[in-house]
């Protein structure tokens, strides 16, 4: 199977984060969408951050909605710091009959030297940079990949994405404002912030 990897903190999972998923299956013909909560991103520490449950519950509740996609707690299981290397080498390890597709935004490819051991991660998957549509922000993305590739191996795709003004920051706003989160996230999660009362201060 080829499976797509979508992950974030999901604090709370967004539509933002769900298209991306369903923009990558369509164009690169993939069989499922994993959407992984992380479980203690690096970049993340010393910041408030929800518990992992009620990260895997949203996750799930979203992902509910969706044919062929799935909510995946592999990360969140894991102790200590969350490393995208180590993630794709366990999932080749439990899974070695399938091919995984890493989902990100394009500002993966200007961040990915700076990541822990690159080359370890694109020889375990595909990377997948999601850019914005137009043609010259994909050809610029598209020689950037190649750099890379030649520099590290593996294999980048680039897919065309739009522009989305969505962030977990504007909705964990909204909620503590007592604002609508209405077409920001599914409605079963809005539910879910509510009855949890997540994101008040």
């Amino acid at each position: 199977m080829k499976i797509g990897i979508v992950g974030g903190t999901f604090d709370p999972i967004h539509v933002g984060h769900l298209l991306l998923g369903l923009f990558a299956k369509e164009q690169l013909g993939l069989d499922e969408i994993w959407y992984m909560p992380a479980g203690m991103p690096y970049f993340k520490e010393g910041k408030k951050v929800s518990s992992r449950g009620d990260r895997l519950a949203m996750t799930r509740l979203a992902a509910d909605e969706i044919p062929g996609a799935f909510a995946c707690e592999l990360e969140l299981n894991r102790p200590g710091r969350t490393y995208t290397y180590e993630t794709v080498e366990e999932l080749n390890r439990s899974r070695p009959e399938d091919s995984f597709f890493f989902i990100f935004g394009a500002d993966c490819l200007d961040q990915l030297e700076s990541w822990r051991c690159p080359e370890r991660i694109l020889a375990g998957c595909t990377l997948v940079a999601a850019g914005r549509g137009a043609e010259t922000d994909r050809s610029l993305l598209e020689d950037k990949a190649g750099i890379l590739m030649k520099r590290f191996g593996g294999q980048i795709r680039v897919i065309d994405f739009p522009r989305l003004e969505i962030s977990s920051t504007l909705i964990r706003e909204r909620a503590a404002a007592g604002l609508s989160l209405r077409y920001l996230v599914p409605e079963a999660v809005e539910e879910y912030i509510r009855e949890h009362a997540l994101y008040l201060s």
